[in-house]
């Protein structure tokens, strides 16, 4: 079982160990814990802007994603991850064509939403701000790339109303920002779900068989009795900002291996890899403290043993796209930020752990940052011991202490800080749960 806990560390993203590790895993007096890193880089001067380096984990306790989200405000700009449509990341461009393309793709990305209100409720929504509501209800990760598909490459916000049940216009006037043209100044038109859409939506209405998909990540996280980070994580802030690749071109890049690759099986398939691990182990698991011992003493070791030139258990092809061309667009947003006028002090990179050596080294080759201060989190922890077990403990170490400090009253000290530090730890816990009965 263990092997396949292995393998779903995969999606927690284990990182390199030694000077860059962001993930670790200790066990110590029946309590197991799973810490992930932040690491703040400057340079060495103290000028210029703060680049911090934020892991994390999908799956964690509350009190953790609370804690990750204290230390991303405290940042002029956040940068996450988030694998989303082209249209998902602004519209832009250095000539009118580049703007008219971004504005297509844009619109595109908003269809794709309605579609998305369509299935749930049976019509198009009466405005955007209406599907908004929706589908930030659903996913607040979706907040901000909403926002940014709104806006036309020119700056003018896209129009939109609906004509009839299942009916709308949603437009952009172009260049010229009026009604009419021809070549940039063409008006940009949607007004309707594609047929095929639209026929999916009325089968799976029809069929009374058909079943919601399985949240199946949510599932192991409620058996683990622990939190999604996408549940835990309020995304809808005008500063958090979408920094990834285009999924096209993620999937693209995959394709033109050659091959069809088992790591493109798992991301176009709703049944992948990784649905079928999860399932695996819904089958097995349990709210015991000794099954979420072995998934983080799994998730730790993973992010040990990925100091070797394989960092993630991704082919050697999949993990140049899968990890470095995503974080080279994560570092090319970063340029475009430190490089305006009004430029941020300080940017948060939210990411998976696995990409943090990777952006490590290039905040020191490129920006000439340095490390600074280095802050851990704790993302989830397993207690075996009853509070019996811990009093017990506690009272060893307290005879240990006062045995060193009889023996060597003037030496005793640095290893009585130790059993200080260990007794706090012991403490902490006893007062988080009930005396055994």
């Amino acid at each position: 079982m263990a092997a396949f806990v292995l393998t779903v560390a995969v999606a927690a993203e284990a990182a390199d160990d030694g000077p860059s590790q962001f993930v670790r895993s200790s066990s110590r007096d029946g309590f197991t814990s799973f810490e992930t890193g932040s690491r703040a880089y400057r340079h060495p001067d103290g000028s210029g802007p703060t680049v911090s380096l934020v892991g994390a984990v999908h799956i964690g306790d509350k009190s953790y994603y609370d804690k990750l989200v204290e230390l991303l405000e405290t940042h002029d700009v956040v940068l996450y991850e988030s694998v989303l449509p082209r249209g998902a990341f602004g519209t832009g461009g250095g000539d009118d064509l580049e703007r008219q393309r971004s504005t297509q793709d844009a619109m595109l990305f908003l269809r794709g939403l309605m579609a998305e209100f369509v299935r749930a409720n049976g019509t198009v929504p009466a405005s955007l701000t209406e599907l908004r509501a929706f589908i930030v209800g659903r996913d607040t990760r979706l907040a901000r790339p909403l926002d940014l598909a709104r806006v036309d490459a020119w700056g003018s916000a896209l129009d939109y109303h609906r004509t009839g049940p299942l009916a709308f216009q949603l437009a952009s006037l172009g260049s010229n920002a009026s009604m009419g043209g021809r070549d940039f100044e063409l008006d940009l038109v949607l007004d309707q779900l594609p047929a095929r859409v639209l026929e999916k939506i009325a089968k799976a209405s029809a069929d009374t068989k058909h079943e919601e998909r399985r949240d199946l990540y949510g599932e192991l996280a409620d058996a683990l009795d622990t939190n999604l980070q996408v549940r835990s994580i309020n995304y809808d802030r005008a500063t958090w900002l979408p920094a990834d690749l285009p999924m096209e071109e993620l999937l693209d890049r995959l394709w033109k291996r050659g091959e069809r690759s088992a790591t493109l099986e798992m991301l176009s398939s709703q049944n992948g890899l990784q649905q079928g691990i999860v399932r695996f182990l819904l089958s097995l698991v349990s709210k015991s403290p000794a099954f979420k011992k072995i998934v983080i003493e799994a998730m730790g070791t993973a992010g040990a043993a990925a100091s070797g030139r394989n960092r993630s258990g991704l082919g050697a092809v999949d993990e140049r796209i899968i990890l470095d061309e995503r974080n080279d667009a994560v570092i090319e947003q970063l340029r475009a930020l430190l490089a305006q006028t009004d430029a941020p002090k300080s940017v948060a990179i939210f990411y998976g752990a696995a990409h943090m050596g990777d952006f490590e080294s290039t905040l020191r080759e490129e920006f000439a940052l340095e490390p600074a201060e280095t802050h851990w989190f704790r993302a989830m922890a397993a207690e075996e011991w009853s509070a019996g077990k811990i009093d017990a403990r506690i009272k060893k170490l307290q005879a240990d202490r006062e045995a060193m400090t009889t023996a060597d009253p003037a030496g005793a000290y640095p290893a009585c800080e130790r059993v200080d530090t260990r007794i706090a730890e012991l403490q902490e816990r006893r007062a988080r749960i009930q005396p055994s009965g």
